[in-house]
């Protein structure tokens, strides 16, 4: 009885680990892919956060985490917001409303099937001109024809 229960607090153990590391490898890796996106470099990073190189290595490779705090540090030298640290940047599209200065941002997955509904709508619309326009012609040239 106790081997099963070993072995199942060690998968456990292993599982929560395994999404703990997964979770870190999407922030670290977010906080690269952001920084190579603003063109900054990590010395330059590392020096408004006054940290050195390798520490901020180390948080874009997972292996320190960060609290909320330094996230925040972060995200104001690369002058993006901290939710945007926590979505990968190949995988959203930021833009900012007119109405006012906030930066709006939309998950691309989202955006492709908004733009393939309405090519479809384009489509069926088209096709609906089409049958207008020919309806239309024939009402014409029966109208000649009948005068």
């Amino acid at each position: 009885m106790t081997s099963g229960f070993m072995f199942t607090k060690k998968y456990f153990m292993q599982q929560t680990t395994t999404l703990e590391r997964e979770y870190k490898l999407k922030i670290g890796g977010n906080v690269r892919k952001w920084r190579n996106l603003k063109s900054i470099k990590q010395k330059q990073l590392a020096s408004y956060l006054k940290l050195s190189e390798a520490a901020v290595s180390n948080i874009e490779n997972d292996i320190t985490n960060v609290n909320l705090r330094q996230l925040e540090d972060i995200a104001n030298a690369m002058e993006v917001r901290v939710e945007q640290l926590l979505c990968d940047p190949e995988e959203t599209y930021t833009t900012t409303n007119q109405n006012n200065s906030m930066p709006v941002v939309y998950e691309k997955e989202l955006l492709n099937a908004i733009i393939t509904s309405l090519e479809k709508k384009d489509e069926q619309l088209h096709k609906i001109m089409e049958n207008v326009i020919h309806t239309m012609s024939s009402v014409i040239r029966e109208d000649k024809s009948v005068r």
